[in-house]
């Protein structure tokens, strides 16, 4: 169980004040949409991180689903499972690509126009994480006990993650501001993002993430991101070469 304030679970808390920053944020980023079209956009974006954070936990479980399997068994496993948070955001992308077809805009200019969104959202998180005991780090010398084991001392994952997505944001409005507008506002946060979860999951003490060959669920995919970015970048360099050398001659 995890502690409360005011009577609220504190986790409930700090993703309400999350959820309300982003939304704020959002509303005077995305100035072109209409007040209806917003909230259009934050329907899509909530049910797409709903759908998919439940999807990739399932995914982390299906040695036990499939396990013994009964429909059962499997609809009580999906029931009380608990969310991922890149199934969050690929849902999420989801739900803007189909908002944004469905709405006749730009999925480009939509997805750099909410990236800082994921990250003050995800920011609060972590820090209600944090309160609630979740997602703790492994056992050290140094650190903060958590609520199911008081008696040691954790590094504090949460934390350190929620100060990442704090650092990740100010390099994207630095970005804006001083290098490029939002043309890659989600690219850097994406590819910042996956170095840091990468990272931060080695020091992760639960056993909820699911380890296959030695790396977690989210570390694999944040090596898949990392793929795409350096085969992205490879496939620009080698055109933007051979338009520079088409140019020359």
């Amino acid at each position: 169980m995890q502690p409360y304030l005011w009577g609220i679970p504190s986790y409930s808390i700090m993703a309400s004040i999350g959820l309300f920053a982003m939304m704020l944020a959002l509303y005077f980023r995305c100035e072109d949409l209409s007040f209806k079209e917003f909230l259009a956009m934050m329907l899509f974006m909530a049910v797409g991180v709903g759908i998919g954070s439940k999807f990739l936990f399932v995914l982390t479980k299906l040695p036990k689903i499939v396990d013994n399997f009964s429909i059962v068994k499997t609809i009580h496993i999906i029931i009380e499972s608990g969310f991922v948070f890149y199934g969050g955001l690929f849902g999420a992308v989801a739900g803007l690509c189909i908002f944004a077809k469905a709405f006749k805009k730009e999925v480009k200019n939509i997805l750099d126009a909410v990236s800082i969104g994921f990250a003050i959202f995800h920011a609060f998180g972590r820090i209600g994480c944090f309160m609630a005991g979740c997602c703790y780090g492994v056992e050290s010398d140094w650190g903060f006990p958590m609520l199911h084991s008081p008696e040691v001392l954790r590094i504090p994952v949460q934390l350190i993650e929620s100060i990442c997505l704090v650092g990740i944001l100010l390099v994207i409005l630095s970005a804006e501001k001083y290098v490029r507008g939002r043309k890659y506002s989600f690219y850097i946060y994406l590819g910042m993002y996956a170095v840091c979860r990468f990272v931060i999951e080695f020091f992760r003490g639960d056993a909820v993430r699911g380890i296959w060959w030695r790396f977690s669920t989210s570390q694999w995919i944040s090596l898949f991101i990392l793929l795409m970015f350096a085969l992205h970048m490879i496939k620009h360099s080698i055109i933007y070469g051979v338009g520079r050398s088409g140019n020359k001659s």
